[in-house]
């Protein structure tokens, strides 16, 4: 073993990658906290489906939904609403 790189013989081992926002994690958690801050509770969510005007009937894709509240959001107002995200963990809690 070579004690100043740390690998033995001439072929490294693969290293995990850092996974960095890997909300599948701590999903539950990012839930908690962004449903009742103020900036998302009293700003984005009612922002956001305002910009978005008349929505009914209207096919509208949430990439990135995370755990679907904008979704619900828009859904409620008579949209058709796909949501995707990276994240299984995120998708659980919007389904």
């Amino acid at each position: 073993m070579d004690h100043s790189t740390g690998l033995s013989g001439n072929s490294p081992q693969p290293v995990e990658p850092i996974r960095v926002n890997d909300y599948d994690g701590f999903a539950e958690a990012y839930t908690a906290e962004t449903e009742n801050n103020p900036v998302n509770a009293h700003y984005e969510r009612p922002a956001m489906p305002a910009l978005a005007g008349d929505v009914a009937g209207r096919r509208i894709l949430d990439a990135g939904c995370g755990t679907g509240l904008l979704a619900a959001a828009l859904r409620g107002r008579g949209a058709v609403v796909t949501g995707i995200d990276a994240s299984a963990g995120m998708l659980v809690l919007a389904r």
